[in-house]
């Protein structure tokens, strides 16, 4: 691992012994690796050893560290206001990952709770959507299980370090989650599974995701922190109504309440969600089905990510449009990083879908240039 990635390890050691110094240094940042770089130098001597021992450890065990700076870090978690300097990974983060929809619940769930996080999270993952949850008991649990059925992605953030799978019946379960998807956590190896982490971990679910769906949730129910956060960073909140008087349906119609939506399935996400993801998710599972270089891709390590924005934009016709097979012919970039960062580009208004997928260069204001 290079030097500066063993720094970011060392941050991430410091601020974890340090947690009140977390927020005041990644606030300042605000989600912008260039202004997080600068908490590097506030990092005091002595902990580049720790870091280095840090990452020889995580190389025995199969771990990879990904720092804020690097491709395969979830875009949506690097713009918010706390995001963890590095990720420690079993399995691989894809680009395609930035299509991510979170399904969370009761740890107690109800049969029927089960059976639709379930078919919720199968439907999504169908749909080329990767399911996001926190590998507990109930409603998580299903919800993995459910995307790893399906044949989708998926990945779990944990409350513990990697090295200590919390629950421990759910080792197993995280051995799949890793070989079809990915299990991550941005606590140090050997953190325990303290009560004070799933707070933290549960920014990460909502962040990564562009909506979270509660399926059940007492009125005390961690959930409604995830859904919370989630609302506050301004993605969608989604939640199952049940029938009052039901004690896991007490959050979830508390949520619809104070003006979540209203999820009955799968179908309502897939409505609610802005049409370029789903679009751009149904492109993802077609080829998933079809050509075997779509399936499995490893996300690049050799482009950055300006330079594959600039490439695309370079490649973009001001008027009648590319299709996308002739754009990932030019730019080289496989189908699923290119259907994600075309999407990217989409809603920040860089480029234009036009019919037959097929896509021109606008302004800031998206007109065609």
């Amino acid at each position: 691992m290079s030097t500066p990635a063993v720094r970011w390890v060392g941050l991430a050691l410091w601020l974890a012994r340090n947690p009140g110094m977390r927020r005041r240094v990644l606030g300042e940042s605000a989600g912008d690796p260039s202004g997080l770089a600068a908490a590097l130098d506030r990092v005091p001597p002595g902990w580049e050893d720790a870091a280095r021992a840090e990452v020889e450890s995580a190389a025995r065990l199969g771990v990879d560290i990904v720092t804020i700076e690097e491709e395969a870090y979830p875009r949506l978690l690097r713009r918010t206001a706390d995001p963890p300097p590095i990720l420690y990974v079993l399995g691989r983060l894809l680009s395609e990952d930035r299509l991510a929809v979170a399904v969370v619940g009761a740890r107690r769930a109800t049969p029927q709770g089960v059976l639709l996080a379930s078919g919720l999270a199968a439907t999504l993952a169908e749909r080329g959507l990767t399911v996001v949850s926190g590998l507990a008991r109930g409603i998580d649990a299903a919800a993995h299980r459910g995307a790893l059925e399906a044949g989708g992605r998926t990945v779990a953030v944990l409350g513990s370090g990697i090295d200590r799978i919390y629950p421990v019946e759910h080792r197993r379960l995280a051995e799949t989650i890793a070989r079809q998807g990915a299990v991550m956590s941005e606590l140090p190896l050997g953190s325990a599974p303290f009560r004070q982490n799933f707070p933290e971990r549960n920014r990460i679910i909502a962040w990564m995701s562009w909506a979270t769906v509660v399926v059940e949730a007492a009125r005390d129910s961690g959930s409604l922190i995830t859904a919370g956060l989630a609302a506050d960073a301004g993605r969608m909140v989604l939640a199952v109504p049940g029938p009052p008087g039901e004690p896991n349906a007490a959050g979830t119609n508390a949520l619809l309440r104070d003006g979540a939506a209203c999820c009955r399935g799968a179908e309502d996400v897939l409505e609610d969600l802005a049409p370029q993801i789903v679009e751009t998710a149904a492109g993802i599972a077609a080829a998933r089905g079809g050509a075997s270089g779509w399936a499995g891709m490893a996300p690049s390590g050799v482009a950055t990510e300006s330079v594959e924005r600039r490439r695309i934009l370079d490649l973009l016709p001001a008027s009648r449009g590319i299709g996308v097979e002739e754009l990932g012919a030019a730019s080289g970039l496989a189908p699923g990083p290119l259907l994600a960062l075309l999407l990217e580009l989409e809603l920040a208004g860089e480029l234009r879908q036009l019919p037959g997928r097929r896509f021109l260069k606008t302004g800031l204001s998206g007109r065609p240039i």
